[in-house]
């Protein structure tokens, strides 16, 4: 019997931003209903910052959110979080990881970056013992060789637990083909969401050519079902300025 998992990446705008009429406070129950909408059994989020966090878990009891702030280890700055929902999934262990040469150091900023990167890594199983293993993350958006070797660092770490069938989620501030991209592809990796989906960040609906710069890659053991960039707008609210892009997949 073939078990399928429903994965989605959002990154749902930090609170801090100003954002005039689509600030986190006027725009928050539209994010969670956007969130709600895309049945998703495995969510990761980027730019969550701890009143975000705390809004999430409240609205979302039903899911288990799992991931550290990256400028402490703890509950400082931004959250690259992982959501599992409870019932057939649950999550063995978790951690958070630092995207530069020092991966274990709170706070530490890689190559060329402008700021603190993370990766959250969840290991999941299932009832019937299926292990899975859940990467979420969230790039620079200056550096280019922080970029690069942020994929590098993504590979190795998910390779090196090969008895797990590996999801890598996130904001990668980069295109489908670009160099960052490049290197997980050519490491086996597949992009699991084809280019005609469209994009994904669209600045509160002010970008003209969208980017779609978030990402579902998968291992190889992984059979895609479907794949979609979420165009859902609760009451005619952007709930962020990137659009939730989502895979259901199959092994």
């Amino acid at each position: 019997m073939s078990l399928q998992l429903r994965v989605a990446t959002f990154n749902i705008r930090n609170s801090s931003a100003d954002d005039g009429n689509d600030t986190w406070g006027l725009r928050r129950e539209a994010t969670a209903q956007a969130i709600e909408v895309l049945a998703a059994d495995v969510v990761g989020l980027q730019e969550v910052l701890p009143d975000q966090l705390e809004y999430l878990r409240e609205r979302f009891a039903q899911y288990e959110i799992v991931g550290a702030g990256r400028d402490d280890g703890v509950h400082a700055g931004e959250h690259s979080v992982v959501m599992v929902r409870r019932g057939d999934w649950r999550v063995e262990s978790e951690e958070t990881r630092w995207l530069s040469d020092e991966p274990t150091k709170a706070g530490s900023v890689g190559w060329d970056a402008d700021l603190t990167r993370i990766a959250t890594l969840a290991r999941l199983v299932h009832t019937d013992g299926t292990r899975v293993g859940i990467a979420n993350t969230h790039y620079d958006h200056v550096g280019e060789i922080a970029r690069v070797e942020s994929s590098k660092l993504l590979d190795q770490w998910m390779s090196a637990e090969a008895d797990r069938h590996w999801v890598l989620l996130g904001d990668l501030n980069a295109e489908a083909g670009s160099p960052p991209l490049k290197a997980l592809t050519g490491a086996g990796w597949l992009d699991a969401v084809p280019p005609e989906a469209g994009g994904s960040w669209h600045d509160f609906g002010a970008a003209t050519g969208q980017e779609r710069i978030d990402h579902i890659l998968v291992g190889k053991s992984w059979q895609l079902v479907d794949a979609e960039v979420s165009h859902y707008r609760p009451g005619g609210r952007f709930p962020s300025d990137h659009w939730p892009v989502l895979a259901t997949l199959q092994l």
